[in-house]
């Protein structure tokens, strides 16, 4: 009944995908037809302009639809290769409009060779109305043979429509009528299965005692697979997690060579570009101080570089000497900003130093050091600061420990980069985006620095756009109390870096 039902049904089916098939068809003939006849009225209005003014560019309009109104018989003679009555009159439509172009042709190259006048008697209304008539009878005709057509086709369509309908109902019916079927002899095979039940039942409790005892003896084989599987395990886990490491390092490696190359290679080349230029000697005065210039601020940006990797070397061998003593922080901080001041005058951006404690806040530390973590955070707070901006500095009273806020008002940290600022050869990609693209070497040296002084650096930014600000914290000096800081050699252990430990 069900297979009876559904060949019913695609044959249903079919007939409707038949029937919107011919009704796209005969819409698509119907619009055809509408283009030729507009295209008509576009070429006869083109013409006639040609043939008042004599300008060329009225013809483009009629070429275009000489061409289009021929592809569009094509077309239709395409679609009507079945219908015979169809062709004969796509036939009588060819030869009116070969008849109206073949005016069309004599008028034109009339008025090319001749005035408008006899241009103009060459492409009377009289002379064109016979043709542009015989076109308008031939579509009008073809266009209710095809909307006849249609109408046909749209009846058989909703006649295959509500036969569909039918034929669901009827299978509804059917369904509902098997289902109460199938349900009568699912009661009458439950009896049946009671009574198997019983014995079923009989026969499962000697089958649990028989599968006790064969547990028992699998539970000690299981026990022993699993100390077997643990084992195989934790081997398979050490060697994923050693190639793991293996491709992180060979990754960041290539990585690392890839961004030292370009970084140090962008201001070389600088350099070599205006070097050469001078050495030519065809450059003026001002050309030659704007290659000085660019030459000393390549050089400039290419030793920075160098010393950060050279820091970074230091620190990962640890090689890097640091010389402790007493010194004021705040008075560290302040030629920190002094120095900066220039640069960032040169970008519009003001650097202010309000907040100083009244009481002298000393450290033990290598002031050269100090001086360069403070110096990269407020340059790095500038690299990232628009034309106007404010980068504010602050310290807090000493109380056990001295703690300088540095905030900016820049492109900000995006919430997703933040846990990783302070890694070595990381960079935010919105960073990248601002042109500010760097070795990202001189937070992770910031870090690196205040570690090795017993201190810490943390970082907040509020998002993109939003700004950030940095908080550096070391101990406060204590006079007499010895904390292993006299003695960069004594062989004390920080922790540096992502899991590096030096000793200084």
């Amino acid at each position: 009944m069900l297979a009876t039902i559904g060949i019913v049904f695609y044959q249903s089916t079919v007939s409707s995908q038949q029937a919107l098939g011919w009704q796209k068809h005969s819409q698509d003939v119907i619009a055809r037809l509408d283009q030729v006849l507009y295209l008509i009225i576009d070429s006869e209005a083109a013409v006639r302009g040609y043939t008042m003014v004599g300008s060329g560019t009225y013809l483009e309009p009629h070429r275009r639809a000489e061409q289009q109104i021929r592809q569009n018989l094509d077309h239709l003679r395409q679609r009507s290769v079945e219908n015979k009555s169809h062709l004969a009159e796509l036939d009588r439509l060819q030869a009116y409009v070969s008849e109206y172009f073949a005016i069309t042709a004599d008028t034109i190259e009339t008025r090319a060779t001749a005035d408008a006048d006899s241009a103009a008697i060459k492409f009377s209304p009289q002379r064109v109305k016979t043709a542009t008539n015989g076109m308008r009878a031939s579509i009008e005709k073809l266009k209710a043979e095809e909307s006849s057509l249609l109408d046909r086709r749209q009846k058989s369509l909703s006649d295959s429509l509500y036969k569909t309908i039918w034929i669901l109902i009827i299978s509804s019916i059917a369904g509902i009528a098997a289902l109460v079927l199938a349900n009568l002899l699912v009661f009458r095979e439950f009896g049946r299965r009671r009574n198997a039940e019983g014995a079923l039942v009989k026969a499962n409790q000697e089958l649990e005692l028989r599968i006790a005892e064969r547990t028992e003896r699998l539970e000690a084989v299981n026990e022993r697979l699993l100390q077997i599987g643990g084992e195989r395990e934790d081997l398979l886990f050490n060697e994923k997690s050693a190639r793991r490491d293996a491709e992180i390092a060979n990754r960041l490696r290539d990585e690392f060579m890839a961004t030292v190359s370009h970084e140090l290679r962008t201001p070389l080349n600088s350099i070599l570009g205006w070097a050469r230029l001078l050495k030519d000697g065809n450059l003026d005065e001002s050309q030659q101080q704007k290659a000085v210039s660019t030459i000393i601020r390549s050089s400039e940006n290419q030793n920075r570089l160098i010393e950060d990797l050279l820091d970074v070397a230091r620190l990962i061998s640890g090689k890097l000497r640091l010389e402790f003593e007493a010194i004021d922080l705040a008075a560290v901080v302040e030629h920190s900003v002094e120095s900066l001041r220039p640069a960032a005058a040169k970008k519009d951006v003001k650097i202010e130093f309000k907040d100083k404690p009244a009481d002298t806040c000393l450290v033990e530390g290598d002031r050269n050091r100090l001086v360069q973590v403070f110096s990269n955070l407020i340059e790095n707070g500038i690299k990232f600061s628009g034309e106007g901006a404010t980068i504010h500095v602050s310290m807090l009273p000493c109380d056990g420990k001295a703690t300088v806020f540095v905030r900016d008002e820049g492109i900000g940290i995006s919430s997703e980069f933040l846990p990783s600022v302070f890694e070595r050869f990381r960079q935010d990609a919105e960073r990248e985006r601002q042109d500010n693209a760097g070795l990202g070497l001189g937070l992770a040296i910031v870090r690196n620095l205040a570690e090795l002084h017993n201190g810490s650096v943390a970082v907040t930014s509020e998002g993109d756009g939003k700004g950030a600000e940095f908080t550096v914290t070391l101990p406060q000096y204590q006079n007499g109390v010895d904390r292993s800081l006299d003695d960069p050699t004594d062989g004390f252990d920080q922790v540096v870096g992502d899991d590096v430990r030096l000793s200084v």
